[in-house]
């Protein structure tokens, strides 16, 4: 970690922002770390690693001002690469109004040139013959606790060291194969693409709820809301509330608000609360 900068404060990342423009730096390699419900209530920005073919840098949402991390997302002086930004688009869109621009897509790439598989660490293994990371270790790892682990910091800029790498790779083989003008189109459609503001739950698409009758639909997303009253309060990821086994077979009636199942991180004082308002729900 001794190459690695952590910035934790807005002068900083003031004074890192003014030195890609001193060393007029054109492009810059970029990967997030996320909180999705897994931990906590809600999507957070956890951190952000940068390396601009000199420095590796770890930015700390938590601690610098969000409008310094924009003016870096949104600054069109030099391009960003990702690997797969759809999902980092989204979170830093719909949750912090950061629209980040002048991006290559490695992703498109890899889909072009028809890899058989396509996760970052695989693709970097077949590209550049990197060893392939174990990532079972990190996969549940909370990144809104501080400090970080120093080998969770590690972990989070290894990929992102070799983003270059993997560009200049792709780029050459999407030349030899005359696809750059389709992967230049595919890479400004992705990133042109609109974000909807509105949410849709993941378990509002899955089958097993759409196959539900409309009166316990019209319930599950009833109880759906009264869980996520309760998890923003408490700060707990919803399922943590109530199980989602537990929100389908109540609004199939299969069960009743006596009978659900709390975790240990749900307050015992709360447990009489959410018992009430699931049991108005379902009268």
């Amino acid at each position: 970690m001794n190459s690695t900068k952590y910035l934790t404060t807005d002068d900083q990342l003031s004074d890192y922002l003014l030195s890609l423009k001193e060393r007029q730096i054109k492009i810059v390699a970029v990967d997030l770390e996320g909180e999705y419900n897994l931990h906590h209530y809600g999507e957070h920005l956890c951190l952000v690693q940068i390396f601009d073919g000199e420095y590796s840098l770890l930015i700390d949402p938590q601690t610098i001002g969000i409008s310094l991390i924009k003016d870096f997302f949104e600054n069109p002086d030099y391009q960003k690469i990702f690997y797969d930004c759809t999902g980092d688009r989204t979170l830093l869109f719909r949750k912090y109004g950061i629209n980040p621009n002048s991006i290559v897509d490695l992703l498109p790439a890899v889909e072009l040139l028809e890899f058989e598989k396509k996760g970052l660490s695989k693709v970097l293994t077949e590209v550049l013959g990197l060893e392939e990371k174990n990532k079972k270790k990190f996969q549940r790892y909370n990144w809104m606790r501080r400090p970080i682990q120093e080998d969770a910091l590690v972990y989070a800029i290894e990929d992102v060291n070799f983003l270059f790498d993997l560009k200049d790779k792709l780029m050459e083989s999407l030349q030899k194969k005359g696809l750059m003008e389709e992967y230049d189109r595919i890479n400004q459609e992705v990133q042109s693409r609109p974000i909807s503001l509105e949410f849709v739950p993941g378990l509002f698409k899955k089958n097993r709820f759409k196959k539900m009758s409309r009166e316990s639909q019209e319930l599950f997303r009833k109880l759906f809301a009264v869980r996520n009253v309760y998890a923003e309060k408490m700060d707990l990821p919803p399922n943590s509330v109530v199980s989602n086994e537990n929100l389908y077979q109540l609004s199939c009636r299969q069960m009743n608000p006596g009978q659900i199942i709390f975790s240990r991180q749900v307050r015992r004082e709360s447990i009489p609360s959410i018992r009430d308002d699931v049991k108005q729900v379902l009268s």
